[in-house]
């Protein structure tokens, strides 16, 4: 998920302190927590456009904590500009307001288009996108903490008079018959498009995930008839959460684990937030149901925890009242198997055709056997007649021994009603896919007299199946590096890939994980047979999440890899490179999972040693680039001046060098530590391994006959040396005074094992 900038952090806190107030003072409040007092839905002033549902939430949080009379708010500058300005020292409510100028591909996220190029597209196209929005926050003002009331007092009482709470609007009992009527119309129109609303003798309302339906007692058994519309509001709002409909982000936003405990407080509060803006919209005060009240805790202490939630509360929210709103409209609520079956179906008309059963049939019809191949269609009462080569489909020209109209009447026999003839190739040629032979029977056969002698009959149903019902050997669902989910998919015989699904279907996914386990096989199918047929139709979209993401390193550098788990440290790797064993680097949860979902998993490990530890291949790389370049030059140029630079490299050799060297032929597995002046430094190979344990920098030709060096001032010894100890080097310390250079001055302390 995107970092949120520091005003969208304060306007997230600012939310979290009025939604957790109001939900913790709800048991001191006969379980209200939402417009009490019965105002109407909260409104920009004076234009009177509603806000969106998450939005009108906190607009009318913030008008009950400061008792406003009514739920319209206004800009600063808006108000400035009507002469009936924000006064002194006001707290103003955040107000969430996106701009969609961006659009991401919904199977490639790494393709993006700005809105001008999104407008060009085809609606076709346009379907393939979905918008990325850019949060912008604004600060809204109830028309209470402005002058109005005393700069505009008649507009003011009478935006009260409309727009304010029961009591000041003056609710009567023909009110009452209003909302009985309306709501009457939405649960009838809820019936009709969403989900089936049955009476229940049982007495407790509850809506049933397996059977799909709400069940509500009698309006009787409630003491007051807003408790039975909100009961009704929030099984409603459950039916929405179900994986065939919109299922809930809260599981992705937390990669995909949900503890079942934790997964059904989190409905609880999906549900309750979005039924109390029903209400809301409704005019009527929202309460928490006595269950609820337990949760408000758990609620309060996740929502400072857990920085997803909110996010995920918004999403949830917004889409569960919009599924609503659609049934209100009298739009079917469609289930996502439905509609995934319809788009599985038209991309398979659009995937790659295969004709192994017209190339086999076209081998047999036979003009000196008199042999022709029949289709038949048992169930539509037809046939295909294929005809050896030369004949035609006309009338009056036929092979002798394959008249047309006796094998039609000998068809006819047999039940058949419609008879088609074809060549075996040519323009008149029989070339359907494969896919059109399901359910019929291919026989040889020839024309005896004037009936047919089925000779042989041809197997298809391999070829159908590979057609029409592709079988896998695996799917599953990965994270990429970036956390975002993908669907990997492993066809039978064929090589695995995977596809960045939609996202409704990654929480449809995860929700049938959270809800029905003996579901999620059949989700998990669906989804295959659906990215498989987006797959063959688009191939771009296929990914390798399993190689390497540089692919110039050579991958035979890497001897070994070895991939683990510890207590202590995690998940961890170890490669050797070059012949030289390093040090472990940490490996994250979606690189182990990926490890096990792999169909080669030590090529895998390879290429994820090279992800890993790609800085140690690249200047390997690089300095045997070098090296290589260094190698053609020497060989172009003469003996003599061979012999020249040779002399010249001699006499280049610095006396800190010639040290070295000595130092090094003593311990030749031991790093040289050196001081000089204030800091110790590490030369060559030696500097290399250091650096790579330690840390820190690697300088490149530093100084005459080093390639490379890295030093630490002289104060980080005693916390570096037990680095390097631990790491397994054996170490030799040299103290060298700034002022000596000669070698026989030098004091050598020893070596740290």
């Amino acid at each position: 998920m995107k970092e949120k900038s520091s005003i969208e952090k304060k306007a997230e806190e600012k939310q979290i302190d009025l939604l957790s107030k109001a939900l913790s003072e709800a048991s001191n409040a006969g379980g209200h927590w939402l417009n009490a007092s019965g105002k109407k839905f909260p409104r920009l002033y004076p234009q009177g456009v509603s806000a969106s549902p998450f939005n009108a939430l906190f607009m009318a949080l913030h008008s009950d904590r400061y008792g406003c009379k009514t739920n319209l708010f206004t800009l600063y500058t808006d108000a400035k500009a009507r002469g009936t300005a924000v006064r002194e020292h006001e707290q103003g409510v955040p107000f969430l307001f996106y701009n969609w100028n961006k659009y991401v591909n919904r199977n490639n996220p790494e393709e993006t288009i700005d809105r001008t190029a999104y407008l060009q597209l085809s609606e076709k196209q346009k379907a393939q996108f979905k918008g990325i929005h850019n949060r912008e926050i604004r600060t809204l003002f109830n028309i209470d903490q402005t002058t109005q009331p005393y700069v505009d007092k008649e507009g003011y009482e009478e935006a009260v008079a409309q727009d304010g709470t029961a009591q000041e609007r003056g609710y009567t009992e023909a009110d009452n018959r209003r909302l009985r009527s309306l709501f009457n119309d939405f649960l009838q129109k809820m019936r009709d498009n969403l989900v089936p609303v049955r009476s229940d003798g049982s007495g407790v309302p509850h809506y049933e995930t397996d059977k799909d339906a709400v069940y509500m007692p009698r309006q009787k058994d409630f003491v007051h008839y807003h408790d039975y519309v909100q009961e009704a509001l929030r099984q409603i709002v459950s039916a929405t959460g179900h994986q065939q409909r919109l299922a809930r982000e809260g599981m992705v936003m937390k990669n995909g684990t949900a503890p079942s405990e934790d997964a059904v407080k989190y409905e609880r509060l999906v549900v309750e937030v979005a039924s109390g803006i029903k209400m809301l919209e409704l005019g009527l005060p929202a309460r928490l149901s006595d269950e609820s009240l337990k949760t408000v805790d758990y609620w309060c202490r996740e929502f400072k925890e857990n920085p997803c939630l909110m996010d995920a509360l918004e999403s949830d929210v917004n889409n569960a009242l919009e599924a609503i709103r659609k049934a209100e409209r009298g739009e079917k609520i469609e289930y996502a198997t439905m509609r995934n079956r319809r788009q599985t179906s038209t991309m398979q008309e659009q995937m790659p055709k295969h004709y192994f059963v017209a190339n086999e049939i076209s081998r047999h019809p036979d003009k000196e056997a008199k042999s022709i191949v029949l289709v038949i269609d048992r169930q539509n009462k037809s046939a295909d007649v294929i005809l050896p080569a030369g004949a035609s489909t006309e009338t009056n020209n036929e092979i002798p021994g394959m008249n047309k109209g006796r094998i039609e009447r000998a068809l006819q026999k047999e039940g058949i009603e419609q008879v088609h003839f074809y060549n075996n190739n040519g323009a008149l040629g029989y070339r359907p896919d494969d896919g059109y032979f399901a359910e019929k029977l291919v026989t040889l056969a020839r024309l005896k007299n004037r009936t047919l002698e089925m000779l042989s009959t041809l197997d298809v149903s391999s070829a159908v199946k590979r057609a029409n019902e592709v079988g896998f050997d695996a799917v599953q669902m990965i994270q990429d590096d970036k956390n975002r989910w993908a669907l990997y998919i492993k066809p039978e015989n064929k090589n695995g890939y995977s596809v960045y699904p939609d996202k409704e279907d990654v929480n449809r996914f995860f929700s049938t994980l959270k809800q029905a386990m003996d579901n999620l096989d059949k989700v998990r199918m669906e989804l295959a047979y659906k990215y498989y047929a987006l797959a063959e139709v688009k191939p771009d979209l296929k990914v390798d999440l399993f190689g390497s993401p540089t692919p110039e390193i050579d991958l035979n550098r890497i001897q070994r890899v070895s991939v683990f788990k510890t207590k202590q440290d995690g998940i961890q790797c170890v490669a050797t490179i070059d012949g030289q064993k390093l040090q472990p680097r940490s490996v994250t949860p979606q690189q182990w999972q990926r490890m096990w979902v792999a169909e080669d998993k030590n090529e895998y490990k390879r290429h994820l040693a090279a992800t890993l530890f790609a800085d140690v291949l690249q200047r390997g790389q690089s300095v045997r680039e070098q090296k290589q370049e260094e190698n053609v030059q020497h060989q172009n140029e003469t003996v003599v001046e061979n012999h020249t630079e040779e002399t010249k490299n001699e006499e280049k050799v610095s006396v800190q060098r010639q040290f070295w060297d000595k130092l090094k032929a003593q311990h030749p597995d031991a790093l040289q530590l050196i001081r000089t002046g204030d800091v110790y430094r590490l030369y060559n190979e030696d500097a290399v391994k250091g650096a790579e344990v330690l840390g820190i920098a690697i300088k490149e030709n530093p100084e005459r006959g080093f390639s490379s060096s890295a030093e630490f001032p002289k104060e980080e010894l005693d916390s570096h040396l037990p680095k390097l100890v631990r790491a397994g080097q054996r170490v030799a310390i040299c103290e060298q005074a700034a002022e000596q250079q000669d070698i026989e001055q030098e004091t050598h302390r020893g070596i740290r094992r």
